[in-house]
């Protein structure tokens, strides 16, 4: 398309389930701005210095926090653009690179394939989702 596209790489990690549900819907909220998302990633840091997150209704996992993070945060963004930018997160997957230390059943080839789809996006396509697999899935 001839819009601009931004593309965050996210991860499944970063998933609502790690979250209580009252904090789910904080993040999920449609009206959750950039305001409201620096409060939510600061109490989170708060807590986890306090060794209270567990009991606050956070995860366990500073990544798949940050992931969780990352995909509200492109929500966010999405909803400021409104149509004049497409802006969507993708999981490449559990890929076969130094950072996984070729653990990853997946080739980063087919890893990069989602990113480089969101990025040729066209003009009428989604913005503001999570992908993964080449296709939007529920976060």
């Amino acid at each position: 398309g001839g819009r601009p596209h931004l593309v965050n790489i996210a991860s499944f990690e970063g998933r609502l389930a790690q979250l209580k549900p009252d904090l789910q819907s904080k993040f999920a909220a449609h009206d959750l701005d950039r305001e409201r998302l620096t409060q939510l990633v600061t109490k989170f840091q708060v807590d986890v210095s306090n060794g209270r997150h567990r009991a606050e209704g956070w995860g366990s996992s500073n990544y798949a926090f940050s992931k969780l993070a990352l995909i509200a945060y492109t929500k966010v963004v999405a909803r400021e653009e409104g149509e004049g930018m497409k802006v969507n997160a993708c999981c490449p997957g559990y890929c076969s690179t130094d950072l996984t230390s070729h653990r990853g059943p997946r080739a980063p080839e087919l890893g990069a394939r989602c990113a480089l789809k969101l990025a040729l996006l066209p003009d009428d396509a989604p913005t503001g989702e999570f992908w993964q697999d080449e296709k939007v899935t529920p976060w």
